[in-house]
């Protein structure tokens, strides 16, 4: 299952900010795992992204055929 975390697609860089609680979780997940942060995060916004579709314009894909779906 620890490969299912690996980034595997191309990659893209993006700034967030988010609460001091999220970060400290997320560094302590690291160093239990040996995931990276950004292993980690790519998978809760992929899932994020999963659950919630309804937030995206109905014609998303249709629109950027480029930009397969999350899986």
């Amino acid at each position: 299952m620890r490969d299912d975390y690996k980034i595997v697609k191309s990659i893209d860089s993006l700034n967030l900010e988010v609460e001091a609680g999220v970060t400290n979780i997320l560094r302590a997940m690291e160093a239990h795992t040996k995931l990276t942060v950004s292993e980690l995060a790519n998978t809760a916004l992929k899932r994020f992204i999963s659950a919630h579709k309804d937030f995206l314009p109905s014609d998303y894909y249709e629109k950027n055929p480029k930009h397969s779906q999350v899986k």
